[in-house]
């Protein structure tokens, strides 16, 4: 395959309502998309799933979808929007340089998270917001799951402030959740990691999503190419639109093949 510096190379695509969407059978991702992403990665593109999800999690909730994970997709993937794994034939080699790194400041970031997490929690009870659960995952960072989007983004928002002094922590939403998160990380710098690592650029890469923790690979800050299926939420389609990328009309995984199929015409894609 012949990559000039808009070609892409590289497609990077959320897992849950994006990739794959759930009915009464449980995860659902249509046969064609699949064979599509397969067929992508044996022309000679890398095209893996960038996820706030376990590895695992994701393999097995693709196998119950009648996925053969790894033989060939996805043929990269970055868990917990942090770490990456390249994937032969079904084999999980990790990036140990970029995993070491980001592993050692996750860790940082919860030492610095557990004295605060109480108060954090305390002051946003105090502004009103009633928390469901929350959660200080050391490989991930701060979880709290409120019963609306409004809620969870107002408590975004408290959040970022609160934190804004501490060098590793940024925030995010999604949707139902909000998250104190590793800012060395997060999917826009994985999958950037990923191009850099094949010697390519932003220039060579496709991102799809759907919801507010994809909006740093979506919005065009990083120059990938975008897509957003037509399930995402609003202001996702509003980013993706105004970076110049493509909003499908369908939904999910039949929206990743929609996306694709958009950049194709367009002969960014071999």
């Amino acid at each position: 395959m012949i990559i000039n510096s808009n070609t892409i190379a590289i497609i990077g695509m959320d897992f849950d309502l994006t990739l794959v969407d759930y009915n009464e059978n449980g995860p659902y991702v249509p046969r064609q998309t699949l064979d599509l992403l397969s067929d992508l990665i044996r022309g000679g593109l890398e095209v893996g799933i960038v996820s706030g999800r376990y590895w695992w999690e994701m393999r097995d909730l693709l196998e119950g979808a009648g996925l053969d994970w790894g033989k060939p997709f996805p043929s990269f993937v970055a868990a917990r929007e942090a770490f990456i794994y390249w994937i032969r034939d079904g084999q999980m080699m990790p990036d140990i340089e970029w995993n070491r790194c980001r592993c050692e400041e996750v860790a940082e970031l919860a030492r610095i998270l557990v004295p605060h997490e109480t108060e954090f929690v305390q002051a946003l009870e105090a502004e009103g917001l009633k928390i469901r659960r929350f959660i200080l995952w050391g490989d991930y960072g701060l979880e709290v799951h409120f019963a609306s989007a409004e809620e969870a983004e107002t408590a975004r928002e408290h959040l970022a402030r609160w934190v804004a002094d501490i060098h590793l922590a940024r925030t995010h939403r999604n949707r139902l959740m909000a998250h104190v998160v590793l800012a060395t990380a997060g999917k826009g710098k994985s999958l950037l990691r990923v191009a850099e690592s094949k010697g390519l650029g932003p220039r060579n890469v496709l991102a799809m999503g759907d919801t507010l923790n994809d909006m740093d690979m979506l919005d065009g800050s990083l120059g990938f190419w975008t897509g957003a299926v037509g399930n995402a939420d609003d202001v996702i389609q509003e980013a993706v639109r105004n970076a110049g990328g493509v909003v499908a009309s369908a939904t999910a995984g039949a929206g990743v093949a929609e996306i694709i199929q958009t950049y194709r015409d367009r002969g960014l894609i071999p």
